[in-house]
């Protein structure tokens, strides 16, 4: 079965949850079709998050290009503030972007916010704990195992605590690959893709509506006989555990060089299989 649009799974999925939302929440056109009429109360919404450079949004919907590259947001956007910073870490990162659905609690307001006053209401954000990234927490999360223990071989959050000595040097890395098919020389410029390596993957059911989470870096090189073996989901997205080795690399990768570091792979080993 061809794999819907990713913003458009998440839109149907915000939409059941709206459908099954307490009495105390707000639907989220309700808010930017009239704000003046919330303004001053405390209000719950559910919504999609997007934060890139100055813009801290609350938006209806976001579109990719493969599922997971190039966010934009969607629709009327309401300006947030005071996202607290571990709900930022448990939503999507890509393309220099933080992304996510969200339920945000939080103090309404009507005016003119964010660059140049585009947005017609702003959204407090009060108390931490009232913040919920609904993807983590209604999807499962896989991580490299706590025991996995493999001889000179680094996990990501070792690899990057210290970047700079290993800057040029060969090395080992365990950590989950995940890709999405490269783009025909007709779509190129035009169309984005994906290939690094994560802490962790996010899904409906372990293979599923794949997305990576966690630290990541940008892949080159992945051995072609290595894809065949790990998860196969739609749309030519892979992923899986692996086991990579190759040149380690500091710069500006991917698209718009939103990835700070790089493999060059020479060798890898799946160490999950489908």
């Amino acid at each position: 079965m061809r794999r819907l649009p990713h913003w458009i799974i998440a839109g149907l999925f915000f939409l059941l949850l709206a459908c099954t939302a307490g009495s105390g929440s707000v639907p989220f056109y309700e808010l930017v079709a009239d704000p003046s009429r919330y303004h001053g109360q405390e209000v719950t919404v559910l919504g999609f998050y997007y934060q890139k450079g100055g813009e801290q949004l609350l938006v209806i919907g976001v579109r990719t290009d493969d599922g997971f590259q190039n966010p934009v947001p969607l629709g009327q956007a309401i300006w947030v503030e005071g996202m607290p910073s571990e709900v930022l870490e448990r939503l999507n990162m890509a393309s220099g972007a933080i992304y996510g659905m969200v339920e945000v609690t939080g103090q309404f307001e009507a005016g003119s916010f964010g660059p140049e006053g585009r947005c017609p209401a702003r959204l407090v954000v009060r108390d931490p704990r009232r913040v919920v990234a609904l993807e983590a927490a209604q999807m499962r999360e896989d991580w490299v195992p706590a025991g996995l223990s493999l001889p000179d071989t680094l996990r990501l959050a070792d690899l990057l605590q210290n970047p700079e000595a290993y800057r040029g040097q060969t090395v080992s890395v365990v950590a989950f690959y995940y890709a999405t098919p490269k783009p025909s020389p007709e779509e190129a410029g035009q169309k984005g893709y994906t290939s690094v390596l994560a802490e962790g993957i996010r899904s409906l059911d372990g293979v599923h509506n794949a997305v990576p989470i966690g630290k990541q870096i940008w892949v080159e090189g992945m051995p072609p006989d290595v894809p065949p073996q790990l998860h196969q989901a739609e749309n030519g997205i892979v992923h899986g555990l692996v086991r990579a080795t190759g040149i380690f690399q500091i710069g500006r990768y991917g698209p718009d060089g939103a990835y700070s570091y790089r493999l060059n792979v020479r060798r890898a080993e799946p160490l999950s299989s489908r």
